[in-house]
């Protein structure tokens, strides 16, 4: 555990040694998205595994669900362990994180960003339509979030593969966006996805991958296309996964990952 200023305290994973990579996960989820990836990336890096404020093992927190609270706690957990140089791996909101981090704190102490599945705003609207879902979407998920949190997730996880995934993993991944709990989770999910960092991408010259799956069904690749064309960053479709290539094509994941950051000075 690393406790953040205002006492909150988050669970996080840490091993192997060299450049630092942080992985951090999405909305409702937690550090066990990426339990296929910290063994084989940290051969060659040091890994930090962690969990969201109130997500996974990290304590429950009242207070604090906003992206960019998120955003400050990745912030201190980063100097706490000294992880200077650091890579930071976004998948879905955790690439929100990560932006929301550079519009507060710059880009000072950072390696490279790799965006997992995640555009620049769920939300569609006027000006863009590349999001997940309208507005009166957004209405109904969170409406049926807090009438039934579970049933909300039992349809959202299998609808983040590409292939259907054995019973099991898919209630042991259910089970984990129960942690947070309904009131916390429909709190972050709201302000997710009224967040827009059209404003960062390009503002900076950080180092970027972006990685997608082919068969995304809740980000489309004309987002990644877009991201690719607003700053300088490689877009690399992972052709037999949905949203979750770092869960689906894991050896491919680490490879260009890893090809990734050894380009970095």
């Amino acid at each position: 555990m690393v406790e953040l200023p205002d006492g909150a305290s988050l669970a996080y994973d840490d091993a192997g040694s060299g450049r630092p990579l942080v992985l951090i996960h999405g909305v409702s989820m937690s550090r066990r998205f990426f339990e296929r990836n910290v063994g084989p990336l940290s051969e060659r890096f040091r890994v930090v595994n962690v969990d969201l404020r109130g997500h996974g093992e990290s304590p429950h927190c009242e207070g604090g669900h906003s992206v960019a609270q998120y955003a400050r706690d990745v912030h201190h957990l980063l100097g706490a362990l000294g992880l200077d140089g650091a890579v930071l791996v976004g998948w879905s909101m955790g690439t929100m994180v990560v932006w929301d981090l550079i519009r507060q704190f710059g880009t000072d102490g950072l390696g490279g960003h790799v965006v997992v599945s995640q555009g620049p705003s769920d939300l569609k609207r006027d000006d863009w339509d590349l999001g997940a879902f309208s507005l009166d979407d957004l209405f109904g998920l969170l409406a049926g979030a807090q009438a039934d949190y579970r049933a909300v997730m039992e349809e959202f996880v299998p609808a983040m593969f590409k292939d259907e995934r054995p019973a099991d993993e898919v209630e042991l991944l259910v089970s984990e966006t129960q942690r947070i709990g309904a009131n916390a989770g429909t709190c972050i999910l709201l302000d997710q996805s009224l967040q827009d960092y059209r404003d960062v991408v390009g503002s900076h010259t950080l180092p970027t991958l972006l990685a997608w799956g082919r068969d995304e069904k809740l980000i489309p690749v004309a987002s990644g296309q877009w991201l690719s064309e607003h700053q300088p960053a490689e877009l690399v479709i992972f052709e037999e996964s949905g949203h979750c290539p770092m869960w689906e094509e894991p050896d491919r994941f680490h490879q260009v990952v890893g090809e990734f950051v050894s380009t970095l000075a």
